[in-house]
C-alpha cells in the first residue's frame, strides 16, 4: 500500500471513496451530453423515424453534389420527388444572387414549401416559423453531415406535420442553395423571396461534424423570449451564452446571419464532433452517428411544434428599432447544467450577482480570518502566482503538444486527433497533479486557505469584468463561485479541521456544481478547438483547479504523486494507441487537376502533393518537375506561389471561357467597361480576376459587388447561367503602362469525357480547369 499512499496518509479507504464519488460525478456530467439511441417510437407517423431517415439520407448522398454539379441536380429532384409524394406543391425559387461581401455570385435554386397553420386565414398579421436547411455541398465532400442530416430531418418533419392537426402557425421550410459558396440561397429568399415578410422566426439546422450532442450554439440579439421556449421545448438541450459570446467574435456564417443581420429572431443548432468529416470526402452517410441523427430529429419536430404555437409577433426586432427600448431586446444569461436541463436568467441580473458574490467573498474571508490567521498580503501573492500559474500551464501544455507533432508530423494533417479524447484526459491529469504539486510547495510558506482566496480574488475579479462587458459568459464564473463560497462560510462556522475526513467532503460538496459544469465545457471546448488550440481548455481547467485548490492538496497529501503521473501516462498512451490507424481509415487524399489554356496550346496535369506518389498519380513520369506556375494562376493569386509537380496532358476537349468586351468608356472621370463571360461547357464555378490595376467598383448582373478601390480584386460565380453573366467594373481614367487583364477561370470536378481512360484512384480528389486571359487596353 506504501507504493501508493504516503506513509502519513490517514483517510486511504476514505480516500478511494472521495476519488470514487469525483469520477462519478465527472462520468454523469459528461455522459448527460452524448446523444442516447431510443427506439422508435410507438406512433412512427406522427414522430420522427431514424431508419427512414437513414433511407432518404442515403439516397441524396450518392454522389458528390457542390452547386452548379449533376449530383446537385439530382438531390434537387430527389427533395422534390419526396416531397409532392407526401402531397405538397414545392416552389423552385430561381434567382441569381451575389453575397453580401461581393466575393460570390451565383444561380441558385431554393426549394420552399409551406404548410398553413390554423390562424393563416383568420388573421393576417400573424408570423410564421421558417425552418432552413441547405442541400449543397463542397465539391470534395458527400455532404452527409453538413448539411443532408439535416435536409432529410426536414422532410421527416413535414410528414409529422402533415399527419397531425395544423399548428396555429404557417411553418415554411426553406431548402436553400449555395450556401457553402456564399449563403447564396438564404440572401436569395431574404431579399426577393415574397414570403419573406411573413417570417417571424427562424430555426437554422447546419453540422460542422457528424456525431455528438445537437447544440444551440447561435440566438439572435434579444434572445430572452427564445431562450425561454428552447427550455420549454427541449429541456435537455446542450447550449450555454458562453458560445453566443465566443461565436460573436469569431468570422464564421451561416445562413442564419443572413436573417439575423435583417433583425429575425431566430436559433442556430449544430453538432460539431469529429471535425475530421468536416468538408472531406469522408462526410458520408454511413459515418453519421445514428443517435446524433436521431437526436436532431426529434429535436427539430419538438421546437416546430413549441414555436409553431407561439405569438411570433413578439419575438423580431425591426432593422431601425433601438435594442435597448425592445421589451424583447433583452437576453438571457443561459447554459445547461447535466441533471438539471437549461438553466436561464436575464442578463441583466448578471452584474447584481456578481456583486452579490463578491460581498459574500469577503464574508467568507471574514469568517475564515476568526479560526484561521489569514495575510492580506500573502493572500495577494497568491492570486499572482495563480496568475502566473494559468499562464504558464496553458503555454507549457500548446508547446508540448506543438512537440508531438514534430515526433508525429502526421498528426498536422489530423482533424481528430484523439477520437476517444484519451489524450485530452492525460494532459488534464498531468495538469492537476502540476498544479497541484505547485500549491503544495507554496504551502510552505503560504497557508492553503491564503492560496484558496487568493484563487478567489482572481475569480471575483473575472467576474466583475464579465459580468459588465461579456454578461453572457458570466455564469462559467457566478455559479461555481457560489457554490464554493458556501462551502468555506459552512467550514469556517462549523470550525472543521483542515486535516479532517468532513473537511474534504464539504470541500467536493461546495465543488459538485463546479464540476458539473465544467467537465462537459472542457471537453467541448476541446472539440470545438481542436488539439491545435489545446491551451484553451487547458486554462479553463487551470482555472477550475484554482478554486479547487484545498480539495486538490488535501488530496496530494493522501496519495502519492506517481500514482497520478502514471494514470495520467496511461491515458496519454491510450490516446497514441486509439490514433494509430486513423490514416488507414482517413487517408490525406491525393490532389489532382487537369489544367488547360487553350490560348497558348496548354494543357497540363497538376498536383500540390509534397512528395509525389508515382504509383498513385501515374501521369507523372521521372521527367516531372516540381515548379510554380503564376502564368496559369496569375501572378497576384495565392496559388501563384504553390509549387506544382506538373506533367504534360491530352488536349481533354474543354471549351474556355469565352470573354468579350462590350464597351470601354468614361463615366464621371472614370473608366467603365462592360464584360460579357459565358461558360460553354457550363462550370460548377467561373472564377474572374482583374491583375494589373486597381478596381473601383464592381456589379455583376446589376449587383454591387464592390463600391471602394480595391487590388488584387477578384470574385467567383456559381452555377453561371448558360447565357452568361455582365460583369461591369470602373478603374481608373488612365492606365498608361498598366499591364491590366482579365483573368476568367472555368471548374469543373468530374473527369472530362475525352479523359475517361484515366484511371483515377478513388483515393484522389479531381477538379479540371480552363483559362482564357484578355487584356485590358491601356
Amino acid at each position: 500500500m506504501h507504493f501508493f499512499f504516503p506513509a502519513q496518509a490517514k483517510h486511504r479507504w476514505s480516500l478511494i471513496a472521495l476519488l470514487l464519488s469525483l469520477v462519478l460525478l465527472i462520468y454523469l456530467s459528461l455522459s448527460q451530453i452524448q446523444p442516447k439511441l431510443k427506439q422508435n417510437p410507438v406512433d412512427a407517423a406522427t414522430e420522427f423515424s431514424l431508419p427512414a431517415a437513414q433511407i432518404q439520407l442515403q439516397k441524396i448522398t450518392q454522389y458528390k453534389h457542390p452547386i452548379g454539379s449533376a449530383g446537385h441536380s439530382q438531390v434537387r429532384d430527389y427533395l422534390l420527388a419526396e416531397l409532392k409524394a407526401l402531397g405538397l406543391e414545392p416552389q423552385i425559387q430561381t434567382s441569381f444572387v451575389s453575397s453580401e461581401r461581393g466575393h460570390a455570385s451565383g444561380r441558385v435554386q431554393n426549394i420552399v414549401v409551406r404548410l398553413a397553420g390554423r390562424n393563416s386565414q383568420q388573421n393576417q398579421d400573424k408570423k410564421a416559423l421558417l425552418l432552413m436547411a441547405h442541400y449543397d455541398a463542397v465539391p470534395n465532400s458527400f455532404g452527409a453531415a453538413d448539411d443532408g442530416v439535416s435536409v432529410v430531418s426536414m422532410l421527416q418533419t413535414l410528414r409529422a406535420l402533415k399527419a397531425q392537426a395544423p399548428l396555429a402557425n404557417d411553418v415554411i421550410f426553406l431548402f436553400s442553395d449555395g450556401e457553402e459558396v456564399g449563403l447564396l440561397g438564404a440572401s436569395a429568399f431574404a431579399q426577393s423571396h415574397p414570403w419573406m415578410k411573413d417570417v417571424g422566426m427562424l430555426l437554422n439546422f447546419d453540422n460542422r461534424g457528424n456525431a455528438g450532442p445537437i447544440m444551440m450554439f447561435e440566438p439572435s440579439a434579444g434572445n430572452r423570449h427564445l431562450i425561454t421556449g428552447l427550455a420549454k421545448a427541449v429541456p435537455e438541450v446542450i447550449s450555454n451564452s458562453l458560445m453566443y459570446e465566443v461565436y460573436k467574435a469569431l468570422p464564421n456564417d451561416t445562413d442564419f446571419t443572413v436573417f439575423r443581420k435583417r433583425g429575425v429572431a431566430g436559433l442556430n443548432f449544430a453538432m460539431i464532433q469529429n471535425i475530421s468529416s468536416y468538408h472531406t470526402r469522408y462526410d458520408r452517410h454511413d459515418l453519421i452517428n445514428p443517435a446524433s441523427q436521431q437526436q436532431q430529429g426529434q429535436m427539430m419536430l419538438q421546437l416546430v411544434r413549441h414555436f409553431g404555437e407561439q405569438d411570433l409577433r413578439t419575438h423580431n426586432v425591426s432593422m431601425g428599432a433601438s435594442m435597448a427600448a425592445s421589451v424583447n431586446a433583452e437576453d438571457s444569461v443561459y447554459f445547461s447544467l447535466p441533471l438539471f436541463g437549461l438553466i436561464h436568467y436575464p442578463a441583466t441580473l448578471a452584474l447584481p450577482l456578481a456583486l452579490f458574490l463578491t460581498g459574500l467573498a469577503i464574508t467568507a474571508f471574514w469568517l475564515t480570518t476568526r479560526t484561521t490567521k489569514l495575510r492580506l498580503l500573502a493572500t495577494i501573492a497568491s492570486a499572482c502566482s495563480f496568475i502566473l500559474a494559468i499562464v504558464a500551464i496553458g503555454f507549457l501544455s500548446q508547446q508540448a503538444w506543438n512537440l508531438v507533432f514534430k515526433f508525429y508530423p502526421a498528426y498536422l494533417e489530423m482533424h481528430d486527433q484523439d477520437t476517444g479524447h484519451f489524450y485530452l484526459l492525460g494532459i488534464l491529469i498531468i495538469t492537476a497533479l502540476a498544479f497541484g504539486l505547485i500549491q503544495k510547495i507554496l504551502t510552505r510558506w503560504i497557508h492553503v486557505k491564503e492560496l484558496a482566496f487568493g484563487a478567489m480574488l482572481v475569480w471575483v475579479a473575472i467576474l466583475l469584468f464579465i459580468s459588465a462587458r461579456f454578461p453572457g459568459a458570466s455564469f462559467l464564473f457566478a455559479w461555481p463561485l457560489l457554490f464554493v463560497l458556501l462551502s468555506y462560510c459552512y467550514l469556517a462556522l462549523k470550525k472543521v479541521p483542515d486535516t479532517s475526513l468532513a473537511y474534504a467532503w464539504i470541500l467536493l460538496a461546495g465543488a459538485g456544481f463546479s464540476i458539473l459544469l465544467f467537465s462537459p465545457l472542457i471537453l467541448l471546448f476541446n472539440i470545438a478547438l481542436g488539439f491545435h488550440s489545446l491551451g484553451v481548455p487547458v486554462i479553463l481547467f487551470t482555472l477550475l483547479l484554482g478554486l479547487l485548490t484545498p480539495l486538490l492538496v488535501w488530496i496530494l497529501h493522501e496519495i502519492r504523486a506517481r500514482i497520478v503521473l502514471l494514470i495520467g501516462l496511461v491515458a496519454i498512451s491510450l490516446g497514441a494507441i486509439a490514433t494509430a490507424n486513423f490514416h488507414e481509415t482517413h487517408p490525406i487524399p491525393t490532389q489532382l487537376s487537369y489544367v488547360a489554356m487553350p490560348q497558348k496550346n496548354l494543357s497540363l496535369w497538376l498536383t500540390p502533393q509534397r512528395h509525389l506518389d508515382r504509383k498513385t498519380l501515374s501521369m507523372f513520369g521521372e521527367s516531372s518537375v516540381q515548379k510554380t506556375l503564376p502564368e496559369l494562376f496569375g501572378k497576384e493569386h495565392a496559388r501563384s506561389a504553390w509549387a506544382y509537380w506538373s506533367a504534360p496532358a491530352p488536349d481533354a476537349g474543354i471549351a474556355a471561357p469565352i470573354v468579350s468586351i462590350q464597351s470601354d468608356q468614361l463615366i464621371e472621370n472614370q473608366r467603365e467597361i462592360l464584360i460579357h463571360i459565358t461558360s460553354p461547357d457550363s462550370a460548377s464555378n467561373t472564377r474572374i480576376q482583374i491583375e494589373g490595376v486597381s478596381v473601383l467598383f464592381a456589379s455583376i448582373q446589376d449587383q454591387v459587388l464592390i463600391k471602394t478601390a480595391k487590388e488584387k480584386w477578384m470574385t467567383s460565380v456559381h452555377a453561371i447561367p448558360k447565357t452568361g453573366v455582365t460583369l461591369r467594373i470602373r478603374l481608373a481614367k488612365d492606365l498608361t503602362g498598366k499591364n491590366g487583364k482579365i483573368r476568367v477561370t472555368d471548374t469543373f470536378y468530374a473527369l472530362p469525357n475525352k479523359l475517361s481512360h484515366v484511371a483515377l484512384p478513388t483515393s484522389v480528389d479531381f477538379a479540371a480547369q480552363t483559362i482564357t486571359l484578355v487584356d485590358i487596353p491601356e
